[in-house]
């Protein structure tokens, strides 16, 4: 198939669905015995798309650019970098690179992983910023996200 046509049919999609009973604020105590008030249900959004985004760039990540071997979309071991954050907050993270993966392996069993790629380099480039700013640019900001409230 072309690749015009396969750009068309190989098309991922970023929609934030807030989990019911997430809780509205969450407090946490930093290292540094601060207590910090989040609200988890405004900061989720942006939680999910690092997540997701991070997912991407990993997925689209040239190997002749760097030491490791592309990232596989059917290896469920794989996730987000660590951070020092709660666990409520990283589940975000979790849920956005999760949703990723899941359409990256689906069109990949679809199509072979090397197209996929092949195709995602395309329309959203190879470098981390190119990635972060055409998912911005195709799939709106944090900000811009829909969430199911919205329906």
């Amino acid at each position: 198939m072309r690749d015009e046509v396969l750009a068309d049919r190989i098309s991922l999609q970023m929609v934030v669905k807030i989990p019911n009973g997430l809780p509205e604020t969450f407090f946490w105590r930093t290292m540094g015995n601060e207590t910090v008030e989040w609200n988890l249900k405004r900061d989720y959004p942006g939680c999910y798309q690092q997540g997701w985004s991070e997912c991407l760039v990993e997925f689209l990540r040239s190997h002749r650019l760097f030491a490791e071997s592309p990232m596989n979309p059917f290896d469920q071991n794989l996730g987000p970098s660590l951070k020092q954050l709660p666990p409520v907050y990283t589940d975000s993270e979790n849920d956005g690179w999760n949703d990723c993966q899941k359409q990256l392996a689906g069109f990949s069993e679809m199509y072979g992983t090397s197209t996929v790629r092949r195709i995602l380099r395309r329309k959203y480039g190879v470098r981390s910023w190119e990635v972060r700013d055409s998912i911005d640019r195709l799939h709106g900001t944090k900000l811009a996200v829909r969430c199911e409230d919205d329906s």
